[in-house]
């Protein structure tokens, strides 16, 4: 390794640190951060950096280990799990979306090839930063954060049909059309055929030697044993001539069906990330500044027509599939963006001198400014949903579908109404059960609130801040509320709508940060409660406990700390 190259790694990863840090500042996705560094070197001129065809290749070696990664974390028992509802809209979306988007690229003057190619990658969504943002909301495994994980998970699943589309659609298989849908064929069928030998290979031979080796534990033979298995059947794949992305990918399904033997994805995620860094700011580099300048409105008008018709399809298709307004709103609201593997394969067919360098600068363009309106996404949807709430001339326009409250005849009272069936929701009603006080539940989770009718309990599935829904759950009659959710703004919007109905409701509701406790006060909660923290401080009695700490003592200790 020269030292100019070491030299260029520490300055573009010094760039990429401060952009990501910005870009985090501004509530920016910190891939835009990296992204604009690479714009500043673009602009300061690409000879600053003496080293690129190796940055470049490092940066190719980066997508290889992305979709190695990404098939580890595509595990058989993860797509058994894929509700089926899902499975359509997610489907659906990217081919509904790609055949509306397709003559509108024409229009803006793309061959049939290149329309067809970007039609499909602006249908697919941010992964990466859309789990991000799920988990620090606190919304990754309860819904609708769930469902929009399993919606990403199923487009991620067409990215390996797309890159074996290459040679159709960019006229390298050549003949009359039955020979090229035979090639087609048999570039489909041929990594699948292959994939499935080495996964039996795997299961009836490999893990039986890995069983073995593993006989003697050794942190390092593990991870040697990760990259010996990995190494193998890469280069098994490209001996049978698949590419270097797609064999990445299925041996990291493979690896994934040895992930009780092999060493885990946190080994190889910071080598990724590094590597991805460096694409990212490279790609930056490629982006071209006279380009977006010149055509600027045309990419401004592209972008919100791409975002805007991704929205109205993924809406359409939930709401099809019988998912609730609320719901459909914020699931579509999350995934109307143009996610990381556009610029990844775009890149792939820039490198492979399938599309223009002027096509790469539109892909490039619309993916930084889809990416730059995540932070008003759901402000946006927010404020469409409370108008159409305000006015009973639009909500018979978007009507919900109520489940009915079990067992309801007659009037409840005195009972609890429970906002949100996820972990937190499910333990409440245990609590409930046992000391025999009845409740109502509300939940967005359709499944869920069946499971809860058919044990004979009352339960509704409906938006709990929608006046109709509190209104058939009895909130007038009732005694408390118990707000589970984790989306702050919605609990917000919980509060206001009961404590309007019922000023003598006590309301308990969760919240995230500390910071939050004052407003939810002030709106009218009568309690709130911060999960993480409750967790912390039972563990922390438990300790006091080990220690022979009288229980006086510890009721003291807790009671200072909720007072600070």
């Amino acid at each position: 390794m020269t030292e100019s190259f070491l030299r260029d790694i520490i300055f573009i990863a010094t760039a990429a640190f401060f952009g990501g840090f910005l870009a985090r500042s501004v509530k920016l996705p910190p891939v835009l951060g990296y992204i604009s560094s690479g714009i500043l070197f673009s602009l300061i001129g690409r000879p600053f950096i003496s080293s690129y065809d190796g940055l470049l290749a490092l940066s190719q070696l980066g997508i290889s280990l992305l979709l190695f990664t990404h098939g580890f974390e595509i595990t058989i028992d993860a797509l058994k799990k894929i509700d089926k509802r899902i499975l359509v809209v997610g489907v659906l979306q990217v081919i509904v979306t790609s055949f509306v988007l397709f003559p509108i690229l024409t229009y803006f003057g793309l061959s049939i090839s290149v329309a067809i190619l970007f039609s499909i990658l602006f249908s697919f969504s941010s992964t990466t930063i859309v789990i991000k943002i799920l988990e620090e909301k606190g919304m990754l495994y309860n819904f609708p954060g769930s469902a929009i994980f399993l919606l990403l998970l199923v487009q991620d699943l067409f990215v390996i049909p797309v890159i074996i589309l290459f040679p159709i659609l960019f006229g390298e298989a050549t003949g009359s059309v039955s020979s090229i849908l035979g090639s087609l064929l048999v570039s489909a069928v041929k990594p699948i055929i292959i994939f499935l030998f080495i996964l039996i290979f795997n299961k009836y031979f490999l893990s039986k030697v890995l069983g073995f080796i593993f006989r003697y534990p050794s942190h390092e033979l593990t991870i040697l044993a990760t990259i010996f298995t990995a190494a193998i059947t890469i280069a098994l794949l490209k001996y049978a001539g698949l590419p270097d992305a797609i064999a990445a990918f299925l041996a990291g399904v493979i690896i994934s069906e040895q992930g009780r033997n092999l060493a885990p994805l946190s080994e190889i995620r910071p080598l990724r990330d590094i590597f991805l860094v460096i694409f990212f700011v490279l790609t930056g580099m490629l982006f071209s500044v006279p380009y977006f300048i010149a055509n600027f409105w045309m990419i401004i008008f592209l972008t919100g027509i791409v975002l805007f018709i991704k929205f109205i399809v993924i809406y359409s298709l939930l709401r099809i599939q019988f998912f609730n307004f609320s719901p459909s709103l914020k699931i579509s609201s999350y995934i109307i963006n143009v996610g990381e593997f556009a610029i990844v394969i775009g890149q792939l067919a820039l490198l492979d001198h399938h599309i223009s360098n002027d096509s790469y600068f539109l892909l490039l363009s619309v993916f930084i400014l889809s990416l730059a309106f995540i932070p008003f996404e759901n402000t946006i949807i927010e404020k469409i949903h409370t108008k159409i709430n305000k006015y009973k001339f639009l909500k018979r326009l978007f009507p919900d579908s109520h489940g009915a409250v079990v067992h309801s005849e007659q009037k409840v009272v005195n009972h609890v109404i429970i906002c949100g069936h996820g972990r937190v929701g499910r333990n409440i009603r245990t609590v409930l059960d046992v000391a025999e006080i009845p409740y109502i539940v509300i939940d967005y989770n359709r499944k869920a609130i069946l499971d809860i009718q058919n044990v004979g309990k009352h339960a509704l599935f409906g938006d709990p801040t929608d006046p109709d829904i509190l209104g058939l759950a009895h909130v007038k009659s009732a005694k408390a509320m118990v707000i589970t959710f984790s989306d702050v703004t919605e609990n917000k919007k919980i509060i206001k709508v009961a404590k309007y109905m019922n000023k003598n409701l006590y309301i308990i509701s969760r919240i995230h940060r500390k910071e939050d406790e004052s407003e939810f006060l002030k709106l009218g909660a009568d309690e709130v409660t911060f999960p993480e923290s409750e967790a912390g401080l039972r563990l922390g009695v438990q300790l006091l406990k080990n220690f022979h700490i009288s229980k006086d003592k510890q009721e003291e200790y807790i009671k200072r700390i909720h007072e600070v």
